[in-house]
């Protein structure tokens, strides 16, 4: 999480925030976040798919 933050160019705190579910990243800190991940933005806000 910290690496991913950094990278971002984000707070580590911010970030925890995000992933505790107490912060709701804007679309401009999601691309951030997707950037580093290689990802989509959108697949952030998706849920995970349900197991079998």
């Amino acid at each position: 999480l910290e690496t991913l933050a950094t990278e971002a160019g984000l707070a580590y705190s911010y970030m925890g925030g995000i992933e505790r579910g107490q912060k709701n990243p804007s679309l401009n800190v999601a691309e951030k976040i997707a950037k580093v991940l290689e990802s989509d933005p959108a697949t952030l806000f998706c849920a995970p798919p349900k197991a079998k």
